[in-house]
């Protein structure tokens, strides 16, 4: 990987494709402007589509996962709890451990989350023609994979 001929250009012209793509795909989003959904943030809806993906994945793993601390992570458990989405339980593979469960509440806020990113990318693909969105796929994933910071 090199970073050697990067020019400025392309820097300040992804940059700004960049946030102009967030931007539109958070503004559109009906989630972030709806009463039930007011209060949570990014990173609280993700923590609740982990418990909701992979039901048995332990605090300890959410935790590294976001690379956040703990208290960061009880902090947005105890909201989630309080607003209804998710509850602690012990981890059916290791006693020791806490795995989040998702209440009905959170179910049905994942089923319309789901269905909104499958809407957006269904919309997003829809722009380029069949050789573009395998390229765009391709790259994207290649990003994704490799994105650390």
């Amino acid at each position: 990987m090199t970073n050697d001929n990067i020019t400025e250009e392309q820097i300040s012209t992804f940059n700004h494709a960049f946030h102009t793509l967030w931007f539109e795909i958070m503004t559109s989003r009906p989630e972030f402007r709806a009463r039930d959904f007011k209060g949570l943030t990014f990173t609280d809806i993700y923590v609740i589509s982990i418990a909701y993906e992979e039901p048995d994945t332990i605090l300890k793993d959410i935790r590294e996962r976001l690379k956040i601390p703990q208290t960061t992570l009880s902090s947005i458990v105890g909201k989630l709890e309080k607003k209804g989405y998710i509850h602690r339980v012990i981890n059916p593979r290791d006693y020791r451990s806490f795995s989040l469960k998702v209440t009905s509440r959170g179910r049905e806020m994942m089923k319309a989350h789901n269905k909104l990113d499958y809407e957006q990318s269904r919309h997003i693909l829809g722009i380029l023609d069949e050789e573009e969105r395998r390229e765009f796929i391709r790259l994207f994933t290649k990003v994704a994979g490799r994105l650390s910071f």
